[in-house]
C-alpha cells in the first residue's frame, strides 16, 4: 500500500511526495523507498552519506528543496537553497571581479579587481569602501603616523583629492623628520598644502588672531569710535567721505584739492571759537551757489558783512557798482553807467551815446554774454565772416555743421531761386528730381522703403556666387540671400542647397549648374526646412542648368523652378 512523506511546511508546494510500494521516489536529490523494494540497504546508506557529505560537488544537486544544504567543493563554501537558489550559508564574503547573481538583500561581494567592499540592497551592489579602487588616485580622508625632527611620532589626519594632498590635521605642532611636499611645518589644527598654488579656505569666519599677519587688535575699528598713535593717510584721490549720509567729501582731481558738500543744497559752514563764543565766520550757501563773509544768508555771489580791505584788484568787476568809484580803471568796463564819467571810455574817444568805434570787442569770458536779447535786438548785423558755433533764426538753427529747424514740428525746406536747385556735395535735387551732378549713378547704402509705385528703367542686383564652373561644390551649402538679389551656384555631388535670410517681400533668382555630366540630385531648403528634391543633368551633358524663384511672403515662402531656354 502507497504511503505519503509529508514536508515540515505544509503550505509549501508540494507539501508531500507519495511512496509506491515496490519502487522508488526519485523526486527528491534523497530517494524515497517503497514497501517491498529489494536492495533497499544500499539506497538507506547512500541517503546517510550524501547527508553527511551535504551533496559535496562541484555543481549544485539537480532536485533541490528549501532549506537543503550543499557543500559547493568548487568554491569551498557550505551554501542553503533559499526555494530559487542557493546561497552562502555561512560568513564567507564572495571574491571576485564581478557580483555573484544570487546574492539577497544583506549579502556582501569583494571586487577583486578594485579590493572594494559591496553589500546588497534587494536592487543593487552599495559601495562600502574604500572609496578609490585598488590603483587609483586617493580621495578623502587618511590617518597615518609621522615622525617629528625630535624622532617622536605624530599621529595626523591626511585629506586628499584626486591624489593631492590637500591639507593635514593635527593637534600638536611640529616638523617633520623627512621633509613633506608643501608641509614644511604641520601647525596645531589645520595645515594647507603650500605646493598647490591659490590654495585658500573659502566661506565666513566667525573669529581671527591676526589678518596679513597682524594682530586683530591692531586694526582701526569702522563701526565703533576709535584712536590712532600712527598717522592716517588716504593715499587715493578718492578720500575721505563725512556724515550719515556722506554729505562732505574731500577729494584730489587733476584740478587740485576738492572739498564738496555732496546732499543737495546743503551749505558748508566755516566756524570759529571767538573768546570762547562759537562764530560763524564763513557760509557757503548750497542752495543759491553764494559766499556770505560774517553773514549766514548771502545774497550776491560774495555778500560781504563788513569792511573789504585789498591793496588791489587786478581781475575784471562784473555786476552794478552802487557809489562812487575814484581812481584809475586799467582793465575793461561791461556794463551800464548812469552816472558821470571823467575817465577815458574809448581808447578812440567819443562818448557812450554815439557811435561806438572800435577795433575789437571782446566779452569778459568766451561764450557767455549776448549781442542784444530775445526782446530787445539790433536791426541789421554787418559781418565780413561769421564765426559762431551755433547761429539760430527764428525758422532754422545752424548748429555746428547740423542744421535744424528752429520751431517745434516746423519742416527744414531747401529750395532753388527759380531754376536753381540744391546741391548737395554731387547731389542735385531739383523740384522732385534727383539726379548726381556728374551724370554718375546714385548709390543708396541702406534699405530704400518706397511707399508709392516704384518706375525703373531697370531693376540691377548684386550676384552671389557659390562654388565656380570649374569646381563646384561638394558638401552641404547654407547661402544668406540677404546680400544678393541673383544667385549661381556651381555643383559637382548630390548636395543640400540651404537659402536664409530672404526678406518679406523679396524675390530671388537662383541658377544651379552642374559642373559634370553626372546627374546631380539637389535638395532645396528655406530656413532649414526642406521644400523638395530635384535631379539636374543628363548624364551626358557638362555645365547643366536649371533656374529657381524664390518667394518671401510674410508668412510663406517658396520656390519655383523654370526651364532654361538657352
Amino acid at each position: 500500500m502507497a504511503y505519503t512523506v509529508d514536508k515540515t511546511n505544509s503550505s509549501a508546494s508540494p507539501s508531500s511526495y507519495t511512496v509506491q510500494d515496490g519502487v522508488l521516489n526519485t523526486q527528491t536529490d534523497i530517494k524515497f523507498i517503497g514497501k517491498g523494494y529489494a536492495g533497499y540497504g544500499e539506497v538507506i546508506h547512500e541517503n546517510f552519506l550524501h547527508l553527511l557529505e551535504n551533496f559535496a560537488n562541484s555543481s549544485a544537486p539537480s532536485k533541490p528543496i528549501q532549506g537543503q544544504l550543499w557543500y559547493d567543493s568548487g568554491a569551498s563554501q557550505l551554501k542553503v537553497y533559499t526555494g530559487s537558489n542557493f546561497v552562502p550559508a555561512g560568513n564567507t564574503v564572495p571574491y571576485g571581479p564581478t557580483a555573484p547573481s544570487n546574492l539577497v538583500t544583506g549579502d556582501l561581494w569583494i571586487d577583486s579587481d578594485t579590493a572594494q567592499l559591496f553589500f546588497y540592497n534587494g536592487t543593487s551592489n552599495i559601495l562600502i569602501g574604500p572609496n578609490t579602487s585598488a590603483g587609483a588616485n586617493t580621495n578623502g580622508f587618511t590617518f597615518e603616523t609621522i615622525t617629528d625632527n625630535t624622532d617622536t611620532d605624530q599621529n595626523v589626519t591626511k585629506l586628499f583629492n584626486n591624489g593631492n594632498l590637500i591639507a593635514m590635521i593635527s593637534e600638536d605642532e611640529f616638523t617633520p623628520k623627512a621633509a613633506i611636499s608643501g608641509f614644511a611645518t604641520i601647525k596645531k589644527g589645520i595645515t594647507l598644502s603650500t605646493a598647490i598654488s591659490d590654495l585658500k579656505f573659502a566661506g565666513t569666519s566667525t573669529d581671527t588672531d591676526a589678518l596679513g599677519r597682524v594682530a586683530a587688535a591692531n586694526y582701526l575699528r569702522s563701526n565703533a569710535n576709535d584712536t590712532t598713535s600712527g598717522t592716517l593717510g588716504i593715499n587715493n584721490d578718492n578720500g575721505v567721505k563725512i556724515g550719515v549720509d556722506n554729505d562732505l567729501s574731500l577729494t584730489v582731481d587733476s584740478s587740485g584739492v576738492v572739498m564738496q558738500n555732496i546732499i543737495s543744497d546743503r551749505d558748508i559752514t566755516f566756524k570759529v571759537n571767538t573768546g570762547g563764543t562759537t562764530t560763524t565766520l564763513m557760509t557757503m550757501d548750497g542752495s543759491a551757489a553764494r559766499i556770505g563773509v560774517g553773514t549766514l544768508t548771502p545774497t550776491t555771489k560774495l555778500d560781504v558783512s563788513g569792511t573789504v580791505n585789498a591793496t588791489a584788484f587786478t581781475g575784471p568787476i562784473t555786476g552794478n557798482v552802487v557809489g562812487d568809484v575814484t581812481g584809475d580803471v586799467t582793465g575793461d568796463v561791461t556794463g551800464t553807467v548812469t552816472g558821470s564819467a571823467s575817465l577815458n571810455l574809448l581808447l578812440t574817444g567819443g562818448t557812450l551815446t554815439g557811435t561806438l568805434n572800435s577795433e575789437a570787442i571782446l566779452p569778459s569770458a568766451d561764450s557767455t554774454h549776448n549781442l542784444g536779447t530775445d526782446g530787445n535786438r539790433f536791426a541789421t548785423a554787418f559781418f565780413d565772416t561769421l564765426d559762431a558755433t551755433e547761429i539760430k533764426s527764428q525758422g532754422v538753427t545752424i548748429n555746428d555743421n547740423e542744421i535744424v529747424a528752429s520751431r517745434s514740428n516746423d519742416n527744414l525746406v531747401l529750395k532753388g531761386s527759380g531754376t536753381g536747385a540744391v546741391v548737395l556735395d554731387g547731389l542735385s535735387i531739383t523740384g522732385t528730381s534727383l539726379s548726381a551732378t556728374d551724370s554718375s549713378a546714385l548709390t543708396i547704402d541702406d534699405n530704400l522703403q518706397v511707399q508709392g509705385n516704384l518706375t525703373a528703367n531697370s531693376i540691377v542686383g548684386e550676384v552671389v556666387s557659390v562654388g565656380t564652373i570649374s569646381a563646384g561644390v561638394t558638401t552641404n551649402q547654407t547661402i544668406d540671400t540677404t546680400a544678393g538679389r541673383f544667385f549661381e551656384v556651381f555643383v559637382n555631388a548630390d548636395v543640400e542647397l540651404d537659402f536664409t535670410g530672404a526678406q518679406n517681400g523679396t524675390l530671388k533668382r537662383i541658377t544651379i549648374v552642374t559642373q559634370t555630366a553626372d546627374i546631380r540630385n539637389i535638395t532645396y531648403k528655406i530656413d532649414g526646412v526642406t521644400q523638395g528634391e530635384r535631379p539636374i543633368g543628363d548624364g551626358s551633358t557638362t555645365n547643366s542648368k536649371q533656374v529657381y524663384e524664390l518667394y518671401s511672403f510674410e508668412t510663406q515662402k517658396y520656390i519655383a523652378a523654370y526651364d532654361v531656354v538657352s
